[in-house]
């Protein structure tokens, strides 16, 4: 389908809804991307691009700037509070992980945006509704484009516009994220009896993330007592104290319940989801924006592909939709395992089952990237 001259809404404008503007406009089609917030900014802290995710980001030009601003890093471990190593990340030939700020990797597709012919921002814009015939009501009145992007979050008002069989499950488990300027990230993850804990580095400190795994940290998140948060974390895995040093309120900290979003279909009518508005998902295999980043370019090769939009829409829930529906549950999976603290329990977890579980995760690399690095990369260069 020719794609020059279409009019595409992309509602969203972080990592997957960028990602599907920048594709589509390189391709032809008169893009208006809708954010509702004033100024492009960044929620979370840090954030680990894979290789299928860099793979899309290399293929739109991007990834020689976002490699001068983040840290290249090679596979990652999971290890208990001795350091024994649980699980070593398996990566693909040649594959590394770049940890950036959120921040960072939002204002190099920023500018991108900017820099696209055939976008236009409309940023401090809210979608209110879409509809199924490519409607858009907006503050000021209604819009009709050809197609409509929810790259809009959890919560999307894209996905509440049309019949996408929407299940959103919250889990009840709670994740705390923030950036200090210490400099000594251990580039691992820690499965503790009070939860996880990881670090990694990014530019100029470290990004750091942890569960609260147990009643005493999710009593010390409701009071927003920072003393304490620090004190349990400082008991349980002592090599906390330098980077948790910084916490003195919770302002300087993210806390995100998981939320899960599973969708019968990824398309109805017009209107096609992107990102977490389709497949919110725990984030303990670090897939959500990398997922995001492949929905982007399996949208946009689909639609050029195919002879009529709805053709292109089919192949592209075909495409994705049961190949991240195995990432959700892989990633919901390592959550359940990750989040154990009994004692005994966790003894069995980790000299009898991780070893099994190290066994299989390695075997299982291509599902996690869900798409050949070299096939995506192609697609966005292509675009």
């Amino acid at each position: 389908m020719e794609l020059y001259g279409r009019k595409i809404a992309v509602v969203g404008g972080a990592t997957g809804g960028a990602a599907t503007a920048l594709l589509a406009a390189r391709a032809g089609a008169r893009v208006t991307l809708f954010e509702k917030v004033p100024a492009f900014g960044a929620v979370g802290a840090g954030i680990g691009l894979q290789a299928n995710g860099l793979a899309v980001l290399r293929g739109l030009g991007l990834e020689a700037t976002l490699r001068h601003q983040g840290c290249v890093l090679g596979a990652p471990r999971i290890v208990d509070v001795s350091g024994r190593t649980l699980l070593e990340a398996t990566l693909p030939e040649g594959g590394y992980v770049l940890m950036i700020r959120r921040s960072e990797l939002q204002e190099v597709l920023r500018q991108a945006l900017e820099a696209t012919p055939g976008i236009e921002i409309r940023l401090g814009t809210e979608v209110r509704r879409a509809s199924p015939d490519g409607t858009v009501e907006l503050p000021g009145g209604e819009s009709r484009f050809d197609l409509v992007v929810g790259a809009d979050g959890v919560h999307s008002r894209v996905r509440e516009g049309g019949d996408f069989g929407a299940r959103v499950t919250c889990t009840g488990i709670s994740y705390m994220r923030g950036l200090s300027s210490y400099e000594g990230a251990w580039n691992e993850e820690v499965w503790t009896a009070a939860g996880i804990f990881g670090t990694f580095p990014v530019r100029g400190g470290t990004y750091w993330y942890c569960s609260m795994g147990t009643r005493p940290l999710r009593e010390a998140v409701a009071r927003r007592d920072a003393a304490a948060l620090r004190r349990i974390w400082n008991e349980a895995l002592p090599r906390t104290e330098p980077i948790l040093a910084e916490v003195d309120s919770f302002s300087r900290v993210l806390v995100n319940e998981v939320i899960r979003v599973d969708c019968a279909r990824f398309a109805a009518g017009r209107l096609v989801l992107v990102g977490d508005a389709a497949h919110a998902m725990a984030p303990n295999l670090g897939q959500g924006a990398n997922s995001a980043l492949v929905d982007a370019a399996a949208l946009v090769d689909e639609l050029q592909r195919a002879a009529t939009l709805e053709e292109g829409l089919a192949a592209y829930d075909r495409r994705r939709r049961l190949a991240v529906r195995w990432v959700q549950n892989a990633s919901a999976s390592s959550g359940r395992l990750a989040e154990q603290t009994n004692a005994a329990v966790r003894w069995m977890r980790d000299r009898l089952l991780m070893p099994l579980v190290a066994r299989a995760a390695a075997r299982q690399v291509s599902r996690t990237m869900q798409e050949p690095p070299e096939l995506l990369e192609r697609i966005a260069a292509r675009a």
